[in-house]
């Protein structure tokens, strides 16, 4: 840890990196390493992203010093005049290296067992991290036109939207906290806070087309297989809003996506009826938390790759 401090902004330059990965694969096609080139970038970015993640976390201490060094642009998104073609692919950029840093948390408290705070971006700073994913809602029925990279941006922000709820409620979970029973419930209304940030934004994006409610309903019921998949507090509070707002735009979708939802409502009515029972779960298992940050790590992965490489419209869902 001592000997790369010095080199977290070269750290941090590489994670963002959009074409890293398709250049590790590349070379490793030409060498005979014994290791998966699908996975060797994903793995080594989420390496990288636990070094970066636990010293801007360290550094941090009350007044953000080290974030704000490291992510000058954090506490400053765009504003509503600002919002241009430039602005969108800055907005995609930072979230997808936010993404990458919360995965490098979440995967460091996933192994360490939450006994290290390990939370590099400050939960302050969630409704300005709200300010940047809507930019890119906004912005994608026009920009999602110009290239691959732009078309993915739908994903990384939902992606992004994943990995920060998750992050509210481990947050809200991690034990060495101070004052944690007032650090929790700031963790999670932060959760929530972005969630009547960025809905408006999803439903004004909704009411493009047919093809944009199609589009969106997926990502959205992706986003909440994921948070049901990992027990997530913050689900069980927002999906009496989400399932009414997907179910009102039913004649657009797929039969498949139908069936994902019907799945997603019967697991919600059986959680219910174990709460009434007095056996519901109120945190993620481990193993579970582990095996959802590693397919997010491996999907966050393949769509740079496809993003870099341009060969074709990707939505691993």
């Amino acid at each position: 840890m001592e000997c790369m401090r010095q080199y977290i902004n070269e750290l941090l330059d590489f994670i963002a990196d959009m074409h890293t990965l398709t250049k590790l694969k590349s070379h490793m096609k030409t060498c005979c390493q014994p290791l998966h080139e699908d996975t060797f970038g994903g793995n080594l970015k989420v390496g990288l992203a636990q070094i970066a993640a636990m010293e801007i976390s360290k550094g941090n201490h009350r007044d953000n010093k080290a974030v704000i060094r490291y992510l000058p642009w954090l506490y400053h998104p765009p504003s509503a005049m600002q919002q241009g073609p430039k602005e969108f692919i800055e907005c995609v950029s930072h979230i997808r290296l936010l993404s990458w840093l919360l995965l490098g948390s979440l995967t460091h408290s996933a192994l360490n067992q939450g006994s290290t705070s390990c939370m590099p971006i400050p939960l302050d700073a969630g409704s300005h991290i709200s300010d940047h994913l809507i930019v890119i809602l906004i912005g994608f029925p026009e920009q999602s036109k110009t290239s691959v990279l732009h078309m993915c941006s739908l994903f990384h922000a939902f992606m992004f939207a994943q990995l920060w709820t998750i992050y509210c409620e481990q947050g809200a979970a991690t034990p060495t906290m101070q004052n944690q029973n007032e650090f929790a419930s700031t963790a999670i209304l932060t959760g929530l806070e972005f969630w009547s940030r960025v809905t408006p934004s999803i439903l004004q994006l909704m009411a493009h087309n047919k093809v944009m409610v199609e589009m969106v309903c997926l990502h959205v019921i992706s986003l909440m297989e994921a948070l049901q998949e990992c027990n997530s507090t913050i689900f069980v509070k927002l999906i009496p809003m989400w399932l009414p707002m997907i179910q009102s735009n039913l004649k657009h979708l797929s039969a498949g996506l139908q069936l994902r939802l019907q799945a997603i409502q019967n697991n919600v009515n059986h959680q219910y009826l174990q709460g009434l029972q007095g056996c519901a779960q109120t945190s993620a298992i481990p193993s579970v938390l582990r095996k959802w940050l590693q397919c997010t790590q491996f999907k966050m992965a393949q769509v740079e790759i496809q993003s870099s490489e341009a060969v074709s419209q990707f939505y691993p869902m």
